[in-house]
């Protein structure tokens, strides 16, 4: 499993592979011994019942979701999502889309996965607290504007009554790639080869050969 544990550091950072070992003392994704299932019960626990993914420790889950869709999604443009500033602050931050000053207080839908994005902080200090037609002017002129997770901002508008079912766009696009994709997703995000399937592929080479 130590390629899988470099892999999850190298693609999303340590504070992610800090995060991950944590969760597994609770539930032991390692010993499933098997890099899909591992992956696929570590998503299936994050998000069961999940309505923040902002604050405080909820913040390693929704990045890991935002940079596995956008490097899977990209066409191989290379994203180092994990770079940091000189303080070892990530210069890849998390943005609401509809400002939290727009949201009533207990509001989930403030930091609810479908009112978030993925932006670097150049961008995100221009935008902070600009309602949607104003970040959307800001994002016309960058780079991200043409990444797969923003795609958001080439939308004419954006309001609260659509936020459930961006959510549910981006839960459903990570759950399809990892289930259906997943050799796929090992190349082009996680940057290794999904050896369980190799060592499966052998085990029924090895089976045909005694028949």
């Amino acid at each position: 499993m130590d390629k899988l544990l470099d892999s999850l550091q190298n693609v999303f950072g340590n504070r992610f592979l800090e995060y991950f070992m944590e969760q597994d003392k609770k539930h032991k994704y390692l010993k499933l011994g098997d890099y899909q299932k591992i992956i696929q019960k570590f998503i299936e626990d994050e998000q069961f019942f999940r309505t923040n993914y902002y604050s405080g420790n909820h913040v390693h889950f929704t990045r890991f979701l935002f940079v596995s869709v956008e490097n899977f999604k990209n066409n191989d443009k290379t994203i180092n999502f994990t770079e940091l500033d000189h303080k070892g602050k990530l210069i890849w931050q998390l943005e609401h889309i509809i400002p939290q000053s727009k949201f009533e207080p207990g509001d989930s839908d403030k930091n609810d996965l479908g009112n978030l994005t993925l932006l670097h902080r150049d961008t995100n200090v221009k935008i902070s607290n600009e309602n949607f037609e104003e970040k959307k002017k800001v994002l016309h002129e960058e780079d991200e504007s043409k990444f797969y997770v923003n795609e958001v901002f080439r939308r004419s508008n954006f309001k609260k009554s659509d936020i459930d079912k961006r959510s549910n766009d981006l839960k459903n696009d990570l759950v399809d790639i990892v289930n259906n994709h997943f050799d796929a997703y090992c190349e082009k995000v996680l940057k290794i080869k999904n050896e369980s399937n190799v060592l499966k592929q052998s085990e029924r080479s090895d089976y045909e050969k005694s028949e």
